[in-house]
């Protein structure tokens, strides 16, 4: 099996669906355990799914704060590892409740293509 543009804009959006509705149990299903998670201030072993839920409730809890109530993806640069590994560049723009758009995040992905596709 090998990983194509149209997988990863489905995972992405997937996962975008999910943070916008907060939605944890669809959040986990996007990710491969256990994960490291790089930000500026430091890096995060999420070890379990225990882990990434009180990661992604307090991201949630976060952005919700500041009136962001959804995103989507903007894929802005895929490379292909392996069959089963891809390099993602993102952009995710932040909306507000009138669909305004407040902020924005890069983020870089390597994805991995489980046997479920």
């Amino acid at each position: 099996m090998t990983m194509n543009e149209d997988q990863i804009r489905r995972l992405l959006e997937r996962y975008g669906q999910a943070m916008s509705v907060g939605d944890l149990a669809g959040i986990l299903s996007c990710w491969e355990l256990p994960a490291l998670a790089l930000y500026d201030e430091g890096a995060i072993l999420i070890a379990n799914s225990g882990d990434l839920e009180r990661l992604f409730t307090r991201i949630i809890v976060s952005y919700r704060s500041r009136g962001l109530l959804t995103t989507r993806p903007q894929i802005e640069h895929t490379e292909g590892l392996t069959d089963r590994l891809a390099a993602v560049d993102m952009r995710w723009p932040d909306f507000d409740e009138a669909g305004v758009e407040r902020s924005s995040e890069r983020t870089h992905y390597i994805l991995w293509l489980g046997e479920d596709g």
